[in-house]
């Protein structure tokens, strides 16, 4: 995993097997960075997309977990970035892929799946 330090002060992070997802924050701008699992090498490449309030993401991807149903929720994050929240219920509890869209330079790229609490974790919220 590529150092926080490169990117800001590490909010959160978490490992799923090989691949990691984290929270970082840099001035007033958050950050989303994740290795690749599309990526079909052995080393995944760090991808991320910046969000500018840390509440506002994270009330917006615990609200997709509410719904017992497969949905998606689309947020465009900035001019060139959509991220999609791709929410699949899997042997009974829900998960979620983020999978981002830099529609500037084409960088595709998604994210494990992380459980609820994996969200909390890495956002330093506390579970309801």
């Amino acid at each position: 995993m590529l150092s926080s330090s490169i990117y800001g002060q590490e909010i959160g992070s978490i490992m799923n097997g090989t691949h990691s997802v984290s929270v970082v924050k840099h001035n007033n701008i958050y950050a989303c960075v994740y290795s690749d699992v599309s990526n079909a090498e052995s080393f995944s490449p760090q991808k991320s997309f910046v969000f500018p309030y840390k509440e506002s993401i994270y009330n917006i991807i615990i609200d997709g977990f509410k719904s017992n149903r497969n949905h998606q929720t689309f947020v465009q994050t900035d001019e060139n970035t959509v991220v999609k929240f791709d929410y699949k219920r899997i042997n009974g509890r829900m998960t979620l892929k983020i999978r981002h869209n830099n529609l500037n330079n084409n960088v595709i790229g998604i994210s494990t799946p992380l459980t609820r609490d994996q969200v909390d974790q890495l956002f330093e919220m506390e579970v309801l």
